[in-house]
C-alpha cells in the first residue's frame, strides 16, 4: 500500500520551483513589493503547483511500463509498484479539483489558465511527447502559461519580448534534459519514441540556436521596455555570459539536473545576483 511519502514523491514537490514564474509579471511590473497581492500570489502558486502535480501523476501512470526499465525513473512509486494505478488516479483527481477550486477563487481568467496548463500537459502526455520538436514546444508553452498567470493576478501586461525570452529559455532547459537522457540511456528510443529522431549532435545544434535566440530576444526586450533609458541595455553582456556559461557546463559535464548545473557555476550565480540587483534598482528605486 502506498505511503504518504509515495504520494509526495509522485507530486514531485521539488519541481514546484517551475511555478515561481508566477512572480515574473509582478517583478517586472513593479508590484512584487506590494503585500496586497501576496495572498493571491501564494494561492496562485499553490494552484499551479497542484495542477502540475496532477499532470505528473497522470504521466507516470501512462509511462509506468517504460519507467520500470529506466535507471532513474524505475524508483518512482507507480513504476516500482508501490502505488497502484487506481490510487494514483484518485490522487491526481483530488489535486486537480483542489487546484481548480483555488483558481476560481482568484479569478475566472486564472482558472482558464490553469485549465490550459492541464490540457496542454495532457495533450503532451498522450499525443505530442512522441513527436520530435513538438514535444519541446508543448512543454515550453507551459512556462508561458505560468508567466501569464502571474500577470493575471497583479493585472500587469507582460512584454511580448519577455515572454518570448521565457519560451526560448524553457526550450534550452528542455533540450538540456533531452541531452542528459540521450547520454545517460543505452537505448533511449526504447524509453521515448521521439528519441528516434534525436541525437546528441542534433540537440547540440538546437542548443546553439536557442542560446542565440535567448540573447537576441532579451536584447530586444531591453530596448522596448519601460526601463530602456536606464542601465537595462547594459545587462545584455551579463545575460550573454550566463547563457554561454550554462551551455559550456551542459556540454562538459554529465551532471543531472538543470538547477544543479546552474548553481554549480560561481560565475552564473554571481552574474544572476548582479543582474537581479540591477533590475531591482531600475524597477523599484528609479
Amino acid at each position: 500500500m502506498a505511503k504518504v511519502k509515495d504520494f509526495l514523491a509522485e507530486a514531485r514537490i521539488l519541481d514546484w520551483y517551475k511555478n515561481l514564474l508566477i512572480l515574473l509579471a509582478p517583478f517586472f511590473g513593479g508590484k512584487l513589493l506590494l503585500p496586497t497581492y501576496y495572498p493571491s500570489l501564494l494561492l496562485g502558486f499553490l494552484a499551479l503547483s497542484t495542477v502540475s502535480s496532477a499532470c505528473y501523476v497522470i504521466n507516470d501512470i501512462k509511462d509506468a511500463a517504460q519507467d520500470a526499465h529506466h535507471p532513474r525513473k524505475k524508483h518512482r512509486p507507480i513504476a516500482s509498484g508501490r502505488m497502484s494505478n487506481a490510487s494514483a488516479l484518485a490522487f491526481s483527481i483530488i489535486l486537480l479539483v483542489f487546484s481548480f477550486l483555488i483558481s476560481y477563487q482568484i479569478s475566472a481568467s486564472f482558472l482558464i489558465l490553469c485549465i490550459s496548463l492541464f490540457l496542454n500537459s495532457i495533450i503532451y502526455t498522450f499525443f505530442l511527447r512522441d513527436v520530435a520538436w513538438l514535444d519541446l514546444v508543448s512543454i515550453s508553452l507551459n512556462y508561458i502559461i505560468r508567466s501569464l498567470a502571474g500577470g493575471e493576478i497583479v493585472n500587469v501586461h507582460i512584454s511580448p519580448w519577455l515572454l518570448i525570452s521565457v519560451f526560448y529559455v524553457s526550450m534550452l532547459f528542455v533540450l538540456s534534459k533531452r541531452r542528459e537522457e540521450l547520454t545517460a540511456l543505452n537505448k533511449p528510443e526504447h524509453h521515448r519514441k521521439s528519441f528516434k529522431q534525436y541525437d546528441v549532435a542534433l540537440v547540440d545544434q538546437a542548443i546553439t540556436v536557442f542560446s542565440t535566440l535567448i540573447i537576441i530576444s532579451y536584447s530586444l526586450y531591453t530596448f522596448h521596455s519601460p526601463y530602456a533609458d536606464g542601465l537595462l541595455p547594459f545587462t545584455i553582456p551579463i545575460i550573454t555570459l550566463i547563457v554561454l556559461q550554462f551551455v559550456s557546463i551542459l556540454k562538459k559535464t554529465e551532471e543531472i539536473g538543470i538547477i544543479r548545473r546552474l548553481l554549480s557555476s560561481r560565475i552564473i550565480v554571481i552574474s544572476l545576483l548582479i543582474w537581479l540587483a540591477i533590475m531591482s534598482y531600475l524597477i523599484y528605486l528609479t
